[in-house]
């Protein structure tokens, strides 16, 4: 699998716009969870406590830090946009 580096950043994204409120799943959630334990033995409890209360918009800008930081996501959507 090619940029498995990016795997703990593109979930840790898809799980913070998840918990927002207006958007929660619980399948997905349990889903997020169990791959964060297995895949990378870590545990969601501070995750959760850092969306709680957010709106999607809020926690945006946030979840684009993170995808910046340990991904390619931008250059991606400067692609996918052309």
């Amino acid at each position: 699998m090619k940029n498995t580096k990016e795997v703990k950043a593109i979930l840790t994204a898809i799980f913070a716009i998840n918990r927002t409120g207006e958007h929660e799943d619980k399948d997905i959630s349990l889903i997020l969870d169990y791959a964060f334990r297995r895949l990378f033995g870590a545990n969601t409890n501070l995750l959760i406590l850092s969306c709680i209360g957010k709106t999607k918009e809020q926690i945006m800008s946030e979840v684009m830090q993170v995808l910046k930081a340990d991904t390619q996501y931008e250059k991606y959507l400067e692609e996918y946009r052309k």
